[in-house]
């Protein structure tokens, strides 16, 4: 596919009101900041897709750059041609961010992500999540054994508080089981003590 160096417009004119609220508003990637940066790739004769008509993403063409489809890994869908800077909502915490064209490229043709992959939430999200699943899994490897080291115990401790505060544990008399556990084996740990002022928040039973 030919492509000319010459640049697009920017078409910051023509944005709706909205769109320049969502934009004023983003939340910032630590590495590829909040800026729409043209990208110099994107021809007159070039055709950049849209986001659907049903969709509240935002997609800025001047800021394409070419895919290299032989890098991608794909199965029902086909290939990416372009990459593009699209502006949509996170699901989790619904403020606007930016999935850049330049993260899509990394996302697809260096990590070999599927290209039916999609990205949903804002970095700040992402990180979380990767948080909470670590500490889901960790928490899934300890809780179940029966002796454990002083160093695995404070861990225990710590994720149990965070999941419970993060509503994704629900069993108090498990909470509190582990409190207990943690103050006979490791009563000055900094975990045992977050975790025994939480269970001191909690009605009495």
């Amino acid at each position: 596919m030919a492509h000319t160096t010459k640049k697009t417009k920017s078409p910051s004119s023509q944005r709706s009101t909205r769109t320049l609220e969502r934009l004023a508003n983003l939340v910032p990637h630590p590495r590829y900041g909040t800026e729409i940066v043209p990208s110099g790739q994107v021809g007159d004769d070039d055709v950049i897709p849209g986001p659907p008509e049903w969709s509240k993403d935002v997609t800025f063409p001047e800021s394409a750059i070419p895919a290299d489809v032989r890098k991608q890994n794909f199965s029902t869908m086909s290939h990416l041609h372009w990459y593009v800077d699209t502006l949509r909502d996170c699901w989790m915490c619904k403020r606007p961010f930016i999935f850049f064209a330049r993260e899509q490229k990394y996302w697809y043709e260096t990590l070999r992500f599927r290209v039916e992959a999609d990205c949903h939430e804002c970095v700040e999200c992402r990180a979380s999540l990767r948080t909470v699943r670590r500490r889901l899994k960790r928490y899934g490897e300890l809780v179940g054994k029966r002796e454990l080291t002083d160093e695995d115990m404070l861990a225990l401790a710590s994720d149990v508080a965070f999941l419970w505060t993060h509503g994704l544990l629900r069993d108090e008399q498990r909470l509190r089981r582990i409190r207990n556990r943690a103050l006979r084996q490791v009563p000055d740990g900094a975990a045992t003590r977050a975790l025994d002022e939480l269970v001191a928040t909690l009605p009495k039973s």
